[in-house]
């Protein structure tokens, strides 16, 4: 089964990544991420994990506590 990067669109062809791939008739393919755009998405939910942790919570109007409109947006 052929794997596609499914941020890029490239094609994993044994151990490189190529945007320039044909694909046969038939092929069957699978969806996943290349190294290099698995780094930025795990870097990206890194900084949102960081500022999860770091925003105060606010509590409602019945002491129900809630993350700020700010992270939920």
């Amino acid at each position: 089964m052929t794997k596609i990067c499914c941020v890029c669109q490239r094609v994993e062809h044994g151990s490189h990544w190529r945007e320039d791939y044909q694909f046969g008739k038939g092929e069957r393919v699978t969806h996943g991420y290349c190294p290099l755009c698995f780094d930025v998405i795990m870097a990206e939910l890194m900084d949102d994990r960081d500022d999860l942790f770091q925003a105060p919570v606010e509590d409602d109007a019945n002491g129900v506590r809630e993350l700020p409109s700010s992270i939920c947006a």
